[in-house]
């Protein structure tokens, strides 16, 4: 269908549905209705940078220019390593005007990992700080930011760049996750997903031009989509973080730029909230909602801002990046003192449909019963970039809709609202990060003596936290031979408690014996919370032998 619409001539119509009868704006014109109603409006900062919304339209266009001289064009996979600034928006907006895919990756991501995201990616052009970019041995086309960001400042430009006409099952953006067979998976999102999405969710987040947006996410998490690139299409203003996430700071900036929403993953608004003292109406008057997600949020935060602000808005919200960011959002309505219990995940966006099955793949009805979470409808991926297996296990046709299988165990309860229970395999949540532990292992497997390798959540004295025992029937310093397993992870994917065992007795699956040897390591932890090391005795038991953090 012809996607283009006047931008002067009516706000931004998220509000239509693919289903909807009409016209509404394409992704190349993100900024294009607030440049035209607003232009020397402020837009977007970051403290160092703060562009009007007359800036980020003329800006986008002077980089799409610069990226179409550089051989980008329709379907184009173009891969930006993001740092967390107010530039990547200007990006990712030139990408989309030339029907381009908008494939964002974290700067500091490791080496080898980052090869293996950019072979399976191919992009025509590769975005990123000349840091990032010296590191790599490619003869594709590179961009330093930097540049281009001088180049949108100054650059000329046609006066009209007439984006192509895409048509909405196209890619719009590709995230990619941890995945479950040791290395990371690209989520295809298409232009109808993504669209759908914003005119769904925003009935709920209920973004105005007159909003203020708190914006912490990173780029390369899909959540930087609703905090940032939803909120600036509609006229709001975004403050951008990109500092160091420290909570008095966080308070101090939260008054500062007069925020009316805030979008954090549990681990950052529990960061925000702290002893709960500095938070309240008085100092945050212009602040309506509060929405958290991405992990389980301890009901005590919740509790301590409901209690604190007499017509707050707070929302849980849930939704696997394969299924476009959120799919369901729970809004509390009032503050539970002494709940222990996660509140709910709730109910749908509009368009999305959830199934819960059984064995068998039979469909749950009843209240209380547990299932694995199916989610359908138009905001499902197109599936993984290369990898037509893992798509296939990943998605199923019910009744003619597509459904992705999440892996999440749920159960409705009697209000008819969904409830998270527990996953179905070995991924995580961390900080707001979903981590498959099967990348953890193969990192460490790929270690000279190491046979087997034990990973999962530990409970240390300031958190949660990856630990692992390696199973090493070697003599040699396994320990001390960490070096390349730690630099081919993230950071936060990185064991923080490790513990080394000779070979053990391991069952078929090996979950059992992972159990046990991860439950010998908490207990070891707690009788020595300043040690990073510990070595399985023959009573079964782990003692202190180090400090990990010289091999990080």
């Amino acid at each position: 269908m012809d996607n283009h619409v006047d931008a002067c001539s009516k706000p931004p119509e998220w509000g239509l549905s693919s289903e909807t009868v009409g016209v509404r704006y394409p992704l190349s014109q993100l900024f294009a209705h607030a440049a035209c109603t607003y232009p020397d409006r402020i837009a977007l900062s970051d403290g160092r940078r703060t562009y009007t919304f007359g800036d980020l339209e003329l800006r986008a266009r002077r980089v799409a220019y610069a990226l179409q001289q550089a051989g980008v064009g329709p379907a184009s996979h173009v891969a930006v390593l993001t740092e967390n600034n107010a530039f990547v928006p200007i990006l990712s907006a030139a990408i989309w005007k030339l029907g381009a895919v908008y494939a964002p990756v974290d700067s500091k991501t490791p080496a080898r990992r980052l090869q293996n995201i950019l072979h399976e990616l191919e992009p025509a052009a590769i975005l990123g700080p000349t840091s990032a970019l010296e590191k790599l041995p490619d003869s594709r086309s590179l961009l330093d930011l930097a540049e281009l960001e001088q180049r949108s400042t100054s650059s000329a430009v046609p006066e009209v760049l007439e984006a192509p006409l895409v048509d909405e099952t196209m890619v719009a953006y590709v995230i990619f996750t941890s995945g479950s067979t040791g290395s990371p998976k690209g989520v295809m999102i298409s232009h109808r997903s993504l669209l759908d999405y914003f005119s769904a969710h925003n009935a709920v987040l209920q973004f105005t031009e007159r909003s203020r947006v708190f914006s912490v996410a990173p780029y390369h998490f899909d959540v930087s989509i609703e905090d940032t690139f939803l909120p600036l299409s509609l006229g709001a203003y975004v403050y951008r973080f990109g500092g160091a996430p420290v909570g008095a700071l966080l308070r101090s900036l939260l008054e500062r730029e007069k925020t009316t929403h805030l979008i954090a993953v549990s681990t950052l608004l529990e960061l925000i909230t702290e002893d709960a003292r500095d938070i309240s109406q008085a100092r945050f008057p212009d602040l309506s909602m509060v929405m958290t997600g991405a992990e389980v949020c301890p009901p005590k935060v919740i509790n301590a801002w409901l209690e604190r602000f007499a017509a707050l808005r707070v929302i849980n919200a849930y939704g696997p990046t394969e299924t476009t960011i959120v799919c369901m959002t729970y809004q509390i309505h009032r503050p539970e003192p002494g709940r222990t219990e996660s509140y709910p995940i709730g109910q749908a966006l509009r368009g999305v449909h959830w199934l819960l099955a059984g064995p068998d793949d039979t469909f749950i009805r009843s209240p209380g019963t547990t299932g694995e979470l199916w989610i359908g409808g138009s905001q499902v991926m197109l599936g993984y970039l290369k990898r037509p297996a893992e798509t296939a296990r990943a998605l199923t046709v019910v009744d003619g809709t597509l459904y992705y299988r999440t892996g999440d165990l749920c159960r409705l309860d009697e209000r008819d609202n969904l409830v998270f229970v527990s996953r179905m395999d070995d991924e995580i949540k961390l900080a707001g990060r979903r981590i498959h532990l099967e990348e953890v292992r193969q990192a460490f497997l790929r270690c000279a003596g190491v046979d087997r390798v034990a990973a999962g959540l530990i409970e240390t004295a300031s958190g949660p936290a990856i630990g692992a025992v390696l199973v090493s029937r070697a003599d040699n310093d396994v320990f001390g031979a960490l070096g390349d397993a730690l630099a081919d992870l993230p950071s936060y994917m990185a064991p923080r408690i490790l513990g080394r065992a000779a070979a053990v007795s391991l069952s078929s699956s090996g979950k059992a014996d992972e159990r046990q040897l991860l439950s010998a390591l908490q207990v070891a932890l707690q009788r020595q919370p300043n040690c990073r090391q510990f070595l399985l005795l023959a009573d079964g038991t782990f003692t202190p032998t180090g400090d990990l953090d010289r091999h990080a």
